[in-house]
């Protein structure tokens, strides 16, 4: 275990860690430098990436680009998202990948302009602040593998959330769950035979269970998963500022 990933990336470059498992954000940060490449990904719950989705009042009146029963955008995001032109955005915080940097990502791809973000510091007070109104005119949070709207913590105060905050329009699901990297001083040979164990023992419950505590995430699969995975979501973050250093220095 490393206490930080500045540390594990150190252990990277001098050779003496050759597998981790990697967040999202770290795992753009060691692909910076050529340090690894992702063999395999963590389905949990179902999915094996995440998305977000913008959310408005109902009384905003804005158009929804989102079909309740696929779970996708019924528009693009250019063609969705310029409903927002111009106004304030709640938002976590700055150092929130699927809460802040993404959801501006989406607006500068497409030339939307904003105003700076209100930044709630969670995805319940991002909910919350929207529902009120007066504060924001329009929100993020995270989608596909779950719905804040419908947590404990909003619900119980608002329980018509998801009628008065209806999804303007979901992304697709961009960011993968997390990594297992192998480094690059690694010959394939051997990144395929780890591949293919790691992969028949996650069939097992007893796998999924080992890996599940290992990881201290809910391991429902594990998938084969290259570094393709990421292709989008570093076009996208590459349309803002985003010091990908800060999101993971507490």
């Amino acid at each position: 275990l490393f206490k930080d990933y500045i540390s594990l990336e150190i252990a990277l470059q001098k050779n003496e860690v050759h597998f981790a498992w990697l967040m999202p954000t770290e795992y753009l940060l060691a692909t910076q430098k050529d340090l690894v490449t992702s063999i395999i990904g963590v389905n949990n719950l179902g999915v094996s990436a995440y998305g977000i989705q913008y959310l408005a009042h109902r009384d905003s009146e804005l158009t929804s680009y989102y079909d309740v029963g696929t779970n996708k955008a019924t528009s693009s995001a250019e063609h969705a998202l310029q409903q927002f032109a111009g106004m304030r955005p709640c938002l976590t915080n700055d150092k929130s990948l699927a809460g802040y940097w993404l959801p501006l990502a989406y607006l500068a791809q497409n030339n939307i302009p904003w105003e700076t973000p209100v930044q709630t510091h969670s995805y319940t007070a991002n909910i919350r602040s929207l529902y009120v109104k007066g504060v924001c005119g329009f929100s993020s949070t995270y989608a596909i593998s779950a719905d804040p709207r419908t947590s404990s913590a909003v619900i119980d105060d608002f329980p018509d959330a998801i009628e008065m905050l209806p999804i303007i329009w979901i992304s697709p699901p961009i960011i993968p769950n997390r990594a297992l990297a192998v480094s690059a001083q690694v010959e394939m040979p051997l990144q395929t035979r780890v591949s293919e164990f790691l992969l028949d023992y996650s069939r097992s419950e007893t796998g999924k269970e080992i890996l599940s505590a290992a990881l201290n995430y809910e391991v429902s699969a594990l998938i084969a998963q290259t570094d393709s995975a990421f292709t989008n979501l570093r076009e996208l973050l590459s349309y803002t500022n985003i010091n990908l250093l800060d999101l993971v220095q507490q």
